[in-house]
């Protein structure tokens, strides 16, 4: 068909869509929000939460420094008394074996000298006893067979007494001169014999001083 014929045939065709009035304003509607309103934020609590916070952790981390100085002043403190410790024993053990010896010796002094001042008049009158007798018998021995002659003794009279008890039987004749001095002595012309008891004290005497 050609063109002019057919722009005067009716159109059975679909009618095309109608298109709205882009220029047709739409009827208003009301829409609703529902609006949550936010929570009302304190900023000065906020400020003084995170300025206790703040000061809490400054604290605990300060004192957490000053116990850590605290255990190591301890522990310091603790090794400077053992090494003090430590150094006096040593120093006493030092002396202690330096003065073990001398006390020693002060101790055996000192017990001799007690010892010796308790046995001193046991032991005088041991040595009193054995210088009478063996006077006596250097007497026998020297004037055996003398009879009649006079002997003189000479010192204390107790001693005297003692030699005269020990010569009894013998035709001899005695004449007591008291003298001062520990020692006795017997004397006939030129002969004199006598006890040792004085050399005897002075080594006593000597060994306790």
């Amino acid at each position: 068909m050609s063109a002019g014929l057919a722009r005067y045939l009716k159109d059975f065709s679909a009618p095309p869509p109608s298109v709205p009035d882009v220029f047709e304003l739409a009827q208003p509607t009301e829409i609703e929000f529902d609006f949550v309103p936010e929570p009302q934020v304190d900023l000065d609590a906020l400020r003084r939460e995170a300025h206790e916070e703040g000061r809490a952790e400054m604290q605990a981390e300060l004192q957490a420094m000053h116990q850590q100085q605290i255990d190591a002043l301890i522990a310091s403190q603790k090794q400077a008394e053992a090494d003090i410790a430590a150094a006096y024993e040593h120093k006493m053990a030092e002396q202690l074996a330096d003065a073990l010896p001398r006390i020693a010796a002060d101790v055996r002094e000192l017990l001799s000298f007690h010892v010796m001042n308790a046995l001193r008049p046991i032991l005088d009158a041991a040595m009193t006893d054995r210088a009478v007798e063996s006077l006596a018998q250097t007497v026998r021995t020297v004037f055996a067979g003398e009879g009649g002659i006079e002997l003189v003794l000479k010192g204390p009279a107790s001693l005297a007494d003692k030699l005269r008890e020990r010569l009894v039987g013998l035709d001899l004749d005695f004449k007591n001169v008291e003298a001062p001095g520990m020692d006795l002595s017997v004397e006939h012309g030129d002969t004199v014999l006598m006890t040792r008891l004085s050399a005897w004290c002075e080594s006593v005497e000597e060994l306790m001083k």
